[in-house]
């Protein structure tokens, strides 16, 4: 099925959260369902980009990771809820892992041509990849609840910062400064990973 990333999609507003409508998703998913799957692709995809770009700092990799990712999805969605996580730490701990797998294959091709070439320069440190997805969820955890609900409803149900505010008895300014604090938790972590470049900066 081909993929095309799309601003995402808003879900019915109800009793539900976004994200709880988004893991109700995930069975039919397992059973096949390709509008479920569609929806949940639609209703999730611009958070886990800009995740994958911010670490890859490369558009066309960010997409094809980004595909591997939800075809990872399809094969797990029977998984979710054993270990009782959010949709949106699931998520973005296995975009975080897709992420570091690629860029260890493509530190491993770069220290084999060098040694092919006979270059003596010193390959670049190794990616601690269970470290790095502790740190992920430690950041996750951190976010306090409140701004996990901001960003589930602005990313999976698609809510403007005045919608989210009614949603949830804020002003919009506090929706503001809430989802900005809690999406620079999470680039500053991969920042301080070394995953330095900015979205957009390269095709």
């Amino acid at each position: 099925m081909q993929l095309s990333r799309k601003p995402t999609l808003s879900l019915v507003r109800g009793q539900h959260s976004a994200a709880d409508q988004v893991g109700t998703l995930l069975p039919w998913i397992a059973k096949g369902d390709e509008a479920s799957f569609r929806l949940f692709f639609e209703a999730t995809n611009g958070l886990l980009f800009g995740l994958l770009l911010r670490i890859l700092g490369h558009t066309g990799t960010a997409e094809e990771v980004l595909s591997e990712l939800y075809e990872e999805v399809r094969r797990r969605a029977a998984q979710f809820g054993r270990q009782n996580e959010r949709p949106l730490t699931w998520l973005i701990l296995m975009a975080h892992r897709r992420a570091i797998e690629r860029l260890c294959r493509q530190l491993t091709t770069n220290t084999e041509t060098l040694r092919k070439s006979g270059d003596k320069t010193k390959p670049t440190s190794s990616i601690n990849i269970t470290e790095q997805r502790r740190l992920v969820r430690a950041a996750l955890d951190a976010i306090p609840p409140l701004h996990h609900q901001m960003i589930e409803l602005a990313f999976f149900s698609g809510m403007t910062n005045l919608e989210i505010a009614k949603e949830l008895g804020q002003s919009p300014a506090v929706v503001e400064a809430g989802l900005r604090y809690a999406m620079l938790q999470l680039f500053g972590l991969f920042k301080s990973m070394g995953f330095s470049a900015e979205p957009g900066t390269q095709t």
